[in-house]
């Protein structure tokens, strides 16, 4: 089975998508839909769900039609098919008919796998969609949304972009294309990198609040900045342990990037990811650095309720890291 990434699928007589994260199999099925229609727009869309559908549906929307219509047929939820139905898309695999473009999605559950099988032997595409949850993959996403459109975008967006949006990949795919469209250019001229202030104008204030925002006003040194950003966060609801958590995150990042030798390759970056976390790292000592590092770890301590206070915990934390930052 040839495996491909959901922008580069294109129409077969059967295609597999399969995966956890539903935005990237939405975009995988809506793209060969629109395909389709695009050779044909006269093609005939059936969508059907597996737990509803019987074998005799299946071969009526399948079946060879008398006036060659091209007919686009998307079978969701396969996991949750009766085994008549996984037996009859068994037999299809192996003999499909001309001008049907069957699209069969699956959830990674256990049931189905015969035909999962099946349709790989058969050479048939197929797009894997699994979540997205390291941060390195969310930026990697992030600057790929914009590629694509041909636009570039600065780090320090991406970074913000994530921060704020990261949680939720729809979410952040939508805010994307919102960027992409606020920022479109007059015209006959020429379009410009997509830059901080232009994450900021859109989220209104939202990217200021995030807890990673917070982290690197502190791991930059940034005393009364962090703690003015750290009340905004707090007032914002966000909770002190994923706060702490990004804190811990960051400065990871930081040490990782000031080993001695440390290349991208070598911890596992991005080149520009690592040679942001190298220019910070330069601005610390081992010493500060290991404070800082301590300092996280005590609030993390802290926070998950060995504290009366965790807010006060936080702050603590914040001003220990920006004055680490100082320690020669």
């Amino acid at each position: 089975m040839a495996q491909v990434e959901w922008h580069s699928v294109a129409p077969a007589p059967v295609v597999l998508l399969t995966g956890r994260e539903p935005l990237l199999l939405q975009r995988a099925a809506d793209r060969l839909r629109t395909l389709v229609r695009e050779k044909d727009p006269e093609v005939e869309i059936h969508n059907l769900q597996a737990g509803d559908t019987t074998p005799g549906e299946l071969r009526q929307v399948t079946a060879p039609s008398l006036f060659g219509d091209a007919r686009f047929v998307l079978i969701d939820n396969l996991g949750r098919a009766n085994d008549q139905l996984l037996d009859a898309l068994i037999d299809y695999v192996q003999q499909p008919e001309d001008g049907v473009t069957l699209v069969l999605r699956h959830g990674g559950e256990q049931r189905g796998k015969k035909l999962l099988d099946t349709i790989r032997k058969s050479g048939a595409p197929w797009v894997k969609a699994d979540p997205i949850k390291k941060l390195n993959d969310k930026h990697a996403f992030t600057l790929s949304e914009f590629s694509r459109a041909r636009r570039r975008i600065a780090t320090d967006a991406v970074h913000a972009l994530v921060d704020a949006f990261g949680s939720d990949l729809a979410e952040l795919a939508a805010t994307c294309q919102q960027l992409l469209s606020d920022t479109q250019p007059e015209p006959g001229e020429e379009a410009g990198p997509i830059t901080l202030r232009d994450v900021e104008a859109l989220t209104a204030g939202r990217v200021e609040t995030t807890a990673f925002a917070v982290a690197d006003a502190a791991i930059g040194g940034k005393e009364r900045e962090a703690l003015a950003l750290l009340r905004h966060a707090e007032l914002a609801g966000v909770d002190p342990v994923p706060l702490v958590a990004s804190f811990a995150r960051k400065l990871r990042d930081v040490a990782r990037a000031a080993a001695p030798g440390a290349t991208a390759q070598s911890v596992g970056m991005p080149d520009w990811l690592f040679r942001n976390q190298a220019r910070e790292a330069r601005q610390w000592t081992d010493r500060g650095l290991a404070a800082a590092i301590q300092a996280v770890a005590s609030a993390d301590h802290g926070v998950k309720g060995n504290e009366r206070d965790p807010h006060w915990t936080v702050q603590r934390m914040v001003i220990s890291i920006c004055r680490a930052r100082r320690i020669r």
